[in-house]
Formats: structure tokens, C-alpha cells, sequence
């Protein structure tokens, strides 16, 4: 029974964008993910291109004042990566970060 076919699975693309947006947001230095740019907004700031049997994935983020951009989107890209491929299985070949802002705020 163990070479038996059980049927395919499927795994939404608004699935893989909320593990994606969470894993974002655990992020230290992420102030939120964004996509407002003056009077164009995208549709969503987490977004999942397919090309075979590869995912690509962009975010829109806006990082904290004093955060270093740098580690803070490679911090954001390992763990974007290592979170979507250990809970969907599929494999991420990009995870894409723009900055659109930083948040100048005191809280």
C-alpha cells in the first residue's frame, strides 16, 4: 500500500504568502510590511511568483530607524526562505526585500 498514489496537494498562494509575512514580521528591525508608494499601492506587499517547480518571493518592508538595511533584509530573506520551505516543502529560489520606508516614529 505504501507505493499507493493518495492524491495531489496543493498549496494556496495566499498560504504561502501569510507564512511568508509572518516570518517577515518575527524580523527584528521590521517595523511592518508595506507596500504604499505615494498614490500607487500594489495590492499586497507579499507577493509569490511560480516558474516550475520553484517559488520566487518579493516583500515590501519598512524597517525601524537605525536598523542596518542590509543585515536587516538578509535577515528577512533567510528567514522568509528557511520558514516557507520547511512548513510547504517547495523550494524558494529568491526572496526578493525592497525597503520602502523607514519608520522615524517614537513609540
Amino acid at each position: 500500500m505504501s507505493g499507493e498514489k493518495k492524491g495531489a496537494v496543493h498549496i494556496a498562494e495566499d498560504v504561502i504568502i501569510s507564512i511568508a509575512s509572518a516570518a517577515v514580521s518575527e524580523v527584528r528591525g521590521v517595523e511592518k510590511i508595506r507596500s504604499d508608494y505615494g498614490f500607487f499601492q500594489k495590492k499586497n506587499p507579499v507577493r509569490v511568483r511560480a516558474t516550475g517547480d520553484v517559488i520566487e518571493i518579493f516583500a515590501d518592508v519598512v524597517l525601524k530607524n537605525g536598523v542596518s538595511a542590509v543585515r536587516a533584509c538578509e535577515k528577512i530573506q533567510n528567514a522568509v526562505k528557511s520558514e516557507v520551505q520547511s512548513v510547504t516543502g517547495i523550494t524558494v529560489s529568491k526572496v526578493n526585500v525592497n525597503v520602502s520606508g523607514i519608520s522615524f516614529e517614537k513609540k
